[in-house]
């Protein structure tokens, strides 16, 4: 067949003066009847395989087109050079012509993007931050000793030393005893993240690729199919995240009355506390971190387009409700951060709604049976797959453009199940703690809840039915699948956390709770952000195509994590945790029990200083301080 890719020698070709390297898609066609057209169709069918009948190629035109080049055609006459070039290229050796996609990047070497508003605008936002972070620290460090000094206050939540403090604390420190038991939730959002990464990492290594049959034949190994289903695992984050809401918020109500008026204040509060960091993620990358890209031949495609339509659609982002505008290349991983910011909402509107256990239970089922039944909804009505298929091309557009990723698949309302299993989850811990729950009355069931681990690994491999070779399979069981994959995901997981809170084993519970998978959950927001940015530049940078080996490829895929946890960390502690802190002190108020500690060590340190003290509370609940004399 064609070649899948093929690219002349980008930086050779602009030894020319005024030379022009165009990357453009076309696809392949015949004016008759070809049975090796025929072939290559019936090949790319299989969603195991690259899309062959859309070939990529990017060619010198002053080398390789200069038959059809003169170096004075507008954009228009490109366009006709550029197919006439490749019409000649494979009809020589292929019998076949092509058709040019709007897809086509003619540029010269140079790309020079004029600095505007913006690009200043951010880049004083960055500066700002970094002399918080340097000025907070010193006067944390060397000034006030620790103490927090009226006009330095603001500046000590970008101390360095203090996030440092916090960023590796254990597990629950200073906090209600019963949240070290949810230590294991670290383990669980850190295991998802760095899955996430290492998924979109190796994207890096499908691009441009010389030898696209070894991608496809890591699709024909049966284990494989696990992964290419693993988007089902974006489960686990609407889960712990629904979870957390309802299990701090029981355990708040304890010493704060619940009333509707919390409603638009955890709202604001969670705008406040993903946006800071989201939002200079998304200036970046469409200022400075477009001119940290070399300008490969896919610069327009990974960069440009991305860029065009987030300075079009921010607010868009910013308000959370991009994953219902459909073709948005900006920050494409952010589909996740608008659906949990749907449900998160949702979740605080049924707690409050529901403040009996039986009403707790009529309105969570109910909401149950219809996240089952709205995907299935979706994928009768709208003819759509019943699993979202990472094919090789699918995964190379980002999801861009398919019709399961778009209408079903980022959605909020699509994600309903996994929401409504981690409250209901977090009803239950919260009661069973409540209630002094025996662990050992779980212990007879270990050996079914160690066989967790491999239930999860075959709720992946079920949908591997929709990747075999043969007829298509027929629209109820995509419709099936649809509704129930992403429930029995969340409910295995579901279980899973809730053995290691509840303590009757030694086997997940060890592994979850590494330390080390604290920091790494720690850093998990900053690391979503970034990460895709970071690994879209990487793409745009690649000249020429690449020969890729599985060790090659891994090796590769493990450097990228690793940069990208190391960019993580000093995101997180110089912009995510220093506005975390300022919404925390705006939004917190301190407890009736806090209050009473307080006065008590104030009280017992005048009665040192000044003599003895006396202490009673009115009815109205006023505390009376009465101080003698000390002789």
């Amino acid at each position: 067949m064609p070649p899948l890719y093929h690219l002349d020698e980008f930086e050779e070709c602009f030894d020319e003066p005024d030379a022009i390297f165009c990357y453009g898609e076309f696809g392949l066609v015949s004016d008759d009847p070809s049975e090796f057209l025929t072939m290559i169709q019936k090949f790319s069918e299989n969603p195991k395989r690259f899309n062959h009948t859309l070939i990529r190629h990017g060619y010198c035109m002053k080398k390789t087109c200069n038959e059809f080049y003169n170096g004075t055609e507008t954009d228009v006459d490109l366009r006709s050079s550029y197919e006439a070039c490749s019409n000649k290229t494979i009809y020589n050796k292929y019998k076949l012509k092509t058709r040019l996609t709007d897809v086509l990047d003619c540029a010269p070497r140079d790309r020079d993007l004029p600095i505007d508003y913006l690009d200043i605008f951010i880049g004083a936002i960055c500066i700002l931050i970094v002399l918080a972070n340097i000025i907070g620290s010193i006067c944390d460090r060397y000034l006030d000793k620790g103490k927090e000094r009226g006009g330095l206050k603001f500046l000590y939540h970008f101390s360095i030393y203090r996030n440092w403090k916090k960023f590796v604390a254990p597990a629950g420190e200073n906090r209600d005893p019963r949240f070290k038991t949810l230590s294991g939730i670290h383990g669980v959002r850190a295991i998802n993240i760095c899955l996430v990464v290492i998924a979109h990492a190796c994207y890096v290594s499908g691009a441009l690729l010389v030898n696209p049959k070894l991608i496809e034949d890591w699709f024909d190994v049966k284990f494989f199919n696990i992964f290419m289903n693993g988007s089902v695992v974006m489960q686990s984050f609407f889960l712990v995240s629904s979870f957390l809401l309802v299990y701090n918020w029981l355990i708040d109500s304890e010493k704060r009355p619940l009333s509707w008026s919390m409603l638009p204040q955890q709202i604001i509060m969670r705008w406040l506390r993903l946006t800071p960091a989201y939002a200079l993620m998304t200036g970046l990358t469409v200022t400075w971190f477009s001119r940290l890209v070399s300008g490969g031949p896919l610069f327009e495609k990974v960069i440009y387009y991305e860029n065009v339509d987030c300075r079009r659609n921010w607010w868009i982002h910013l308000l959370y409700f991009n994953n219902y505008v459909d073709r948005s290349y900006c920050m494409v991983n952010s589909w996740y951060l608008a659906a949990d910011t749907q449900l998160y909402i949702f979740g605080v509107i049924i707690f409050l709604l529901c403040r009996t256990n039986l009403r707790r239970k009529i309105v969570l089922s109910f909401f149950f049976v219809v996240g089952i039944i709205v995907p299935m909804l979706h994928t009768y009505f709208q003819e759509l797959k019943g699993v979202l298929i990472a094919a090789p091309d699918v995964v190379l557009n980002l999801f861009l453009g398919d019709p399961t990723f778009e209408k079903l698949y980022s959605k909020g309302h699509t994600n309903l199940t996994g929401c409504i299993i981690g409250m209901g989850l977090g009803y239950i811990i919260y009661n069973w703690q409540k209630t002094d729950g025996d662990p050992k009355q779980f212990h007879k069931y270990r050996y079914l809840y160690w066989s967790l681990a491999g239930a999860s690994a075959l709720v992946l491999f079920a949908g591997h039915m929709f990747f075999n070779d043969g007829p298509p399979l027929p629209l109820y069981l995509h419709v099936l699948y649809a509704g129930l994959q992403k429930p029995a995901f969340a409910l295995v997981i579901a279980t899973i956390i809730a053995g290691v809170v509840i303590q009757f084993e030694d086997v997940y519970r060890p592994i979850l709770e590494w330390r080390f998978f604290v920091f790494l959950s720690r850093l998990s927001y900053s690391a979503y952000l970034i990460h895709l940015p970071y690994v879209r530049t990487e793409v745009a940078s690649i000249m020429n195509v690449q020969r890729v080996t599985f060790f090659g490829g891994a090796a590769r895929c493990l450097t990228i994590v690793t940069g990208v946890f190391v960019a993580s960390f000093f995101f997180c502690m110089m912009v995510e945790m220093p506005f975390a802190n300022i919404v925390t002190s705006l939004f917190r108020r301190p407890h009736k029990e806090e209050l009473n500690k307080e006065i008590s060590k104030e009280t017992k340190k005048a009665e040192d200083d000044n003599g003895d003290m006396s202490q009673t509370k009115t009815e109205d609940g006023t505390i009376v301080i009465k101080m003698g004399t000390k002789i």
